[in-house]
């Protein structure tokens, strides 16, 4: 030990701070002479205010050589500032970097382990080749390390390492030593290899398999979960997830391991245990599903405690559950009765789930929710309120009962006369809902069509695309409550090149359907519009369907048949998930799968190179690049001559001397509209001769004495396949 007089000088030079100098050159000049400095604090002061100016955005690289010359130090605090800042700024002087090789191995084999959980973790995330042809031996050096934090650093070294040179880590072989790491006695080591080993297998599933490390180690997964933090917990869990249970025993002594981790206080531990509980559930014993619901109810009720952004994702989840298990919250209905201070996501979220558990043979609970939702539509939010209506709607639909359904129709008819715009909208689709759902219940239809003929705008009271269609159809399906209809549909005929797809479509077909009822000029101008001023290929398709009928022969037994389809009757207006969907979605609770409704294999995209070979290529190397291309793929044939001239003078003179590069370009073309000629539009006579078969009186007495002309051979064909 020196001698007391040198410690003591040696602490005063290391606490001297001194005031750094003013210079004209600026303020990286300022900060090079602290670090350069003969002071250590000086120097752990420049470094403080350099990474202070990188965190603020400011360019501070040209200070690298200088903060290199810091990094050998035994102050854990410097070494983690330098760390950092070499982490950052790597990538723009890789040539300096491997001045820091020997720094990193020699802190590879430092006594203390925070310095050699530093020195590997910095050398797996610079992004530099030089630096990681010298990972090997540290490496695999602390992933056999004695202290158990280094390990747990190093394998997750390997996952970063694959990330940024798979053929380098498959080359080094660590991919085995992580592996073995699955059986470290340490959970924290097991839980970050399960980790590191999932990212590898997103990355590239052929490298390592995954699903068998996994059923393999089953036992240790299930022993490390108490005994780890709740990250890893949540990482343990969802490998407990992807595995199959043999049989009712194993699947059942799962679900009794796991199970206690759903009173834990952070929700993302209770999501990824009701995973794994659902995934066993159905290898289980009917007679022990009973408690294990009880406990998954329980489970999601202490969720809805939670803050507001988790109940939004705890509903998300809730509402993928009930899709599976619709009667495992049927009497937490109260719990779910929204709060006056819940945000409007949650709230929309909440009336979803509401209508989702009511029992459909409960009265006294479907009165009780029906009370609830009148009061929500009567909010000031307006998609909370629009929400609000729906689900009055679909609280009728489901209970299904006459006068229950007279109930709901009762408080939409208050609301509409409240004469608020907003909800006319929604109050309309829902109406047309339930009549749907009671397609023969005369009262309910007298009601709701007298209400909507007093409106004398229907145009421009109702807003949207979906309430305008639904009021359209609604005269179409019980035109004798509606005594001014011909004025109401002149109203929407005059708009239709104005309207949306859905609304130009209901006009259509009700039309076409009151055909005896209103004048034959309104049918002429309908089909007019479909088939010439309209974009929507659903709406013309649909015209040319019906024009096709009104041309043949049997028009008036055609058109009759068409007119009298009923609708089907509407039994459930909830969103369904396909069984496909819903499978996956439960195996992916807990993540954003299950707020967006997508699985993760939906949701990837495949990243396509694309080699631009024609960037700085002049025209004549493009065109024959193109006559290249055109010929590899086997095509003798060449569609578009790219020579302006012939060199040789061959060919057709005459047709040489007459072709511009206007005309050639626009003969082009021309080629390529013969491709896409399907023939022309139905023209006003073709459509009133139709129209004539049905004996509907006309204006117009020369278009009705004109012949059919004779329809092109494309437009023939295509009007055989209606």
């Amino acid at each position: 030990m020196p001698p007391l007089d040198k410690r003591i000088k040696k602490f005063l030079k290391n606490s001297i701070r001194v005031a750094p100098k003013i210079s004209d050159k600026g303020e990286l000049a300022e900060l090079r002479a602290g670090l350069v400095s003969q002071y250590p604090q000086t120097r752990k002061d420049a470094i403080k205010k350099t990474i202070q100016q990188m965190t603020l955005n400011k360019d501070v690289s040209t200070l690298f050589p200088d903060i290199l010359k810091n990094m050998a130090t035994n102050d854990i605090e410097q070494k983690k500032l330098v760390y950092l800042y070499v982490m950052n700024y790597a990538e723009t002087h890789p040539e300096l970097c491997i001045l820091a090789v020997n720094t990193f191995v020699t802190d590879a084999q430092d006594p203390n382990p925070l310095i050699r959980c530093m020195a590997i973790r910095t050398m797996s995330m610079i992004r530099v080749d030089k630096i990681l042809e010298y990972i090997e031996t540290p490496l695999r050096r602390t992933l056999q390390d004695d202290n158990p934090y280094v390990r747990k650093t190093a394998v997750i070294c390997v996952a970063k390492l694959f990330q940024l040179n798979k053929d380098l880590c498959i080359e080094l072989g660590v991919l085995e030593d992580l592996q073995s790491a699955l059986d470290d006695s340490n959970p924290m080591v097991v839980a970050n290899a399960t980790a590191s080993l999932s990212e590898i297998n997103d990355m590239d599933p052929n490298v390592i398999d995954l699903k068998t490390l996994i059923q393999s180690h089953v036992s240790q997964f299930l022993m490390a979960l108490n005994e780890c933090t709740e990250w890893a917990r949540i990482t343990i869990l969802g490998a407990l997830s992807e595995y199959s249970a043999k049989d009712s025993l194993e699947a059942q002594d799962i679900i009794d391991r796991v199970t206690a981790h759903l009173q834990h206080v952070n929700p993302a531990v209770v999501l990824a245990t009701i995973k794994v509980i659902i995934k066993n559930l159905p290898e289980v014993e009917i007679s022990a599903n009973g408690l294990t619901m009880k406990k998954l109810s329980s489970a999601l009720v202490s969720l809805m405690s939670s803050p507001s952004e988790m109940q939004y994702v705890a509903l998300k989840n809730i509402r993928i559950i009930l899709e599976k298990y619709p009667e495992i919250l049927s009497k937490e209905l109260r719990i779910f009765y929204i709060k006056f201070n819940d945000p409007l996501y949650v709230k929309v979220e909440k009336i979803d789930i509401l209508v989702r558990l009511v029992d459909p043979t409960n009265l006294k609970q479907c009165a009780l929710l029906l009370t609830e939702m009148k009061e929500y539509s009567m909010e000031f939010e307006p998609e909370f309120v629009s929400r609000a209506i729906q689900g009055l709607a679909q609280l009728g639909i489901k209970y299904s009962d006459e006068r229950f359904v007279q109930k709901i129709l009762d408080t939409l008819l208050e609301l509409v006369e409240r004469d608020q715009d907003s909800i006319k909208d929604d109050c309309c689709i829902s109406m047309c809902n339930l009549l749907r759902h009671s397609p023969s219940n005369e009262k309910l239809a007298e009601q709701v069509c007298s209400l909507l003929n007093s409106w004398s705008e229907p145009d421009a009271i109702l807003r949207t695309d979906s309430a305008k269609c639904n009021y359209v159809w609604l005269m179409g399906q019980y035109p004798q409550f509606f005594p001014s209809l011909q004025a109401k549909m002149d109203i929407f005929v005059k708009l239709f090149k104005q309207e949306e797809s859905l609304t130009q479509m209901s006009i259509l077909i009700t039309v076409v359907k009151l055909h005896s009822k209103l004048p034959g000029t309104m049918l002429q101008h309908v089909l007019e519009l479909a088939t010439q001023e309209t974009n929507e290929l659903d709406v013309r398709d649909m015209a040319m369907m019906y024009w096709r009928c009104l041309s043949m022969d049997n028009s008036e037994q055609l058109v009759n048949d068409l007119c009298k389809t009923i609708p089907p009757q509407i039994e459930n207006t909830l969103d369904k998930f396909s069984p496909e969907l819903l499978e996956k979605l439960l195996l992916e609770l807990g993540t954003i799968s299950s707020i967006y409704f997508k699985p993760q294999s939906d949701r990837r995209r495949r990243t396509i190179t694309y080699q631009n070979i024609v960037k700085g290529k002049h025209i004549d190397e493009l065109q024959d690049l193109a006559k290249n291309e055109i010929e590899s793929k086997g095509n003798n044939d060449v569609l578009l001559d790219f020579d302006d001239d012939d060199d040789n003078g061959e060919g057709d003179d005459d047709d040489d001397i007459e072709m511009n590069s206007t005309s050639n370009g626009n003969s082009h073309l021309a080629d390529l509209d013969d491709l896409f000629d399907f023939g022309t539009a139905p023209t006003t006579s073709e459509i009133n001769n139709g129209v004539s078969n049905l004996n509907i009186r006309s204006d117009s007495s020369n278009t009705q004495s004109q012949n059919n002309p004779k329809l092109s051979s494309n437009t023939q064909d295509l009007l055989e396949l209606f």
